[in-house]
């Protein structure tokens, strides 16, 4: 099959933007599911999916690298009631069958109003205002999303970061985490408590790191300087009034049990975990602190462009390592979905969108 590079373009600049034709367009490969349910029976590699057409403000991307992440589990299998107000109620449309929810590559098409950006440019971006399209060979990007790779940043290494990275990033910006603080990193293994522990500590911080036994000497070898088996200890053998903040990647219990291991004044900040959990800490985070302590989940307070410029700087300056368990070629996204609901991934899987 013949790229999309072979397509006949005509490029005219008018002023300062430009106007795009594209003809001749080719098809793609791609993983997609037509119903929802168990990643590995619903989702299937297909080679003939259209590539999309850059619109006004946008650009095509042709995706190096993508990475796996819990939101395509919770997608593909419908687990909230809101998934399915946005997908579609009995089965994904058409348009939402592609899921990635974050991508790395190179630039192939510029849309109409697209300043700043050239074809060729090595970009990086989170696609969730979409509803993904990541796991493809070419995806369309809105110019607003995109972020430059860096020197000394693989494609694989920025794939880990639009979603993860940048998460990670702003749950330690809203525990207000200082040097010296004591922190708690409940989740430390996975995608976004692995960044956390390493951005916790270039910060200065104390870090606890919470964890199933099994990904305890990995966790330990990121920097931790505590790390906790979580399915051994609860939370109140970690001790009362214990730490500054707690930055919570995984929360499957009730946010109000790290009240008591929380200082006076301290901050909680839920980042992942159960999505009922995330209302719950939005709509009643007052009622679970104690004194002036404060309960709140992620927000969009910080630009995550922003959050992903920060870290990719992290990354090139040697300050912090993504760590990818893996690299997968298209074919095997679903199993690599999967194993992130059997909590079985330390890091990140990244995914190789050309193979």
């Amino acid at each position: 099959m013949k790229p999309p590079g072979v397509w006949k373009a005509l490029v005219t600049p008018v002023g300062h933007n430009t106007e795009l034709f594209l003809q001749d367009y080719e098809m793609m490969r791609a993983v997609i599911f037509r119903q929802y349910g168990d990643p590995k029976e619903v989702m299937e590699l297909v080679d003939d999916r259209k590539v999309p057409r850059p619109s006004a403000n946008e650009v095509l991307v042709k995706v190096e690298s993508s990475s796996v992440n819990a939101a395509d589990r919770h997608m593909v299998q419908a687990n909230y009631l809101i998934i399915r107000l946005l997908l579609g109620l009995l089965r994904p449309a058409e348009k939402n069958r592609v899921l990635g929810m974050d991508v790395a590559g190179t630039i192939q098409a510029i849309g109409d109003g697209v300043e700043g950006f050239e074809v060729g440019d090595a970009v990086a971006a989170d696609i969730r205002k979409s509803l993904g399209g990541g796991f493809a060979e070419y995806a369309v990007v809105k110019a607003a999303d995109l972020v430059r790779i860096p020197a000394g940043v693989s494609f694989e290494q920025a794939a880990t970061v639009p979603i993860s990275g940048q998460a990670a990033m702003m749950g330690v910006i809203l525990c207000g985490i200082d040097s010296g603080d004591r922190v708690l990193i409940n989740g430390a293994s996975g995608g976004v408590g692995s960044f956390a522990v390493q951005i916790a500590k270039a910060q200065g911080a104390h870090v606890t790191a919470a964890c199933s036994a099994a990904k305890v000497d990995a966790v330990k070898s990121w920097g931790a300087d505590e790390v906790v088996d979580y399915e051994s200890a609860s939370v109140r053998d970690l001790g009362a009034n214990a730490y500054d903040a707690v930055l919570d990647a995984a929360c499957f219990r009730s946010p109000g049990d790290f009240s008591e291991t929380l200082k006076e004044g301290g901050r909680y900040v839920l980042v992942g975990g159960s999505y009922y959990n995330m209302l719950r800490v939005k709509a009643f985070g007052r009622w679970y602190a104690r004194g002036t302590q404060q309960f709140r989940g992620l927000t969009q307070e910080v630009e995550v462009a922003a959050n992903i410029q920060r870290v990719f700087g992290m990354i090139a300056q040697g300050k912090v390592e993504p760590i990818i368990q893996k690299t997968v070629p298209l074919r095997e996204v679903p199993g690599a979905i999967s194993s992130i609901g059997q909590r079985a991934v330390v890091g990140k899987i990244v995914v190789n969108n050309q193979r």
